[in-house]
């Protein structure tokens, strides 16, 4: 994904992808080395910012990032979603987004369970067939959900580090939320989604949904700070990291 938006853009935004899993680095380059998308064979931890600014192909993004994209990649190290959202949060600009994409237990575990059917067999085994999900579930999903936490659990982690946070996405179990130090911006982004292709029996939420909204934080919005170049906030050509 970060590739493909990174060659739409055509130089626009500069994007940096990372996995330990060779895999994926295998299916990044499996057309070539893109000119504005860079790929990290390890996990993001180990993104040092003295090692963003040693390495020349990851010293563009030694100042920072304005997006940061979490997909499904805390729930497969631990529940701790405040000291992970804190670490990565260290590499973050201070008006930049925090995209989480998560699954998300159910206090409701029967409600849960319901979802985690209609997944599978009314989605899954379009594609896949019994083996290869129950495969999976044994591969990755105890994994997974010993590590996942409530969307309120994440909203007290996220408040944490961030001002604002509005769930952008769901599907089923899943959710996406979108945080920032900036209302501005996350409103600009949203601004931009369109409707998203899922059959609304899939979707439990009318969205977008606030999780929280520091108000006063309006005054210090630092997506609208007059110190700074304000000609191109809502200029595409503006450079972006990812």
């Amino acid at each position: 994904m970060a590739r493909t938006i990174s060659e739409l853009a055509e130089g626009r935004v500069e994007s940096l992808s990372c996995s330990p899993n060779v895999e994926n680095y295998r299916s990044f380059m499996a057309y070539g080395d893109p000119p504005h998308a860079t790929f990290f064979h390890g996990p993001f931890h180990h993104l040092r910012k003295d090692l963003l600014r040693m390495r020349q192909e990851l010293a563009k993004f030694a100042s920072g990032f304005d997006i940061i994209f979490e997909d499904t990649t805390f729930q497969m190290y631990s529940p701790n979603r405040s000291d992970q959202i804190e670490f990565v949060s260290q590499h973050l600009k201070n008006d930049g987004l925090f995209l989480f994409v998560e699954k998300f237990k159910n206090r409701d575990i029967d409600e849960y369970h319901r979802r985690e059917l209609q997944k599978d067999h009314g989605f899954k085994a379009r594609f896949f067939g019994p083996t290869e999900i129950m495969a999976k579930k044994a591969a990755v999903l105890i994994v997974m959900n010993r590590n996942e936490v409530t969307l309120a659990e994440m909203s007290d982690a996220v408040k944490r580090c961030f001002q604002h946070c509005f769930v952008t996405w769901n599907s089923g179990n899943f959710c996406t939320l979108v945080a920032s130090n900036s209302l501005s911006n996350i409103e600009r982004f949203m601004s931009g989604l369109i409707k998203p292709a899922i059959p609304t029996e899939y979707v439990y939420e009318t969205l977008p949904v606030l999780l929280f909204n520091n108000e006063e934080a309006r005054v210090r919005d630092p997506g609208t700070d007059s110190s700074k170049d304000s000609g191109n906030r809502n200029d595409l050509s503006r450079d972006w990291r990812c």
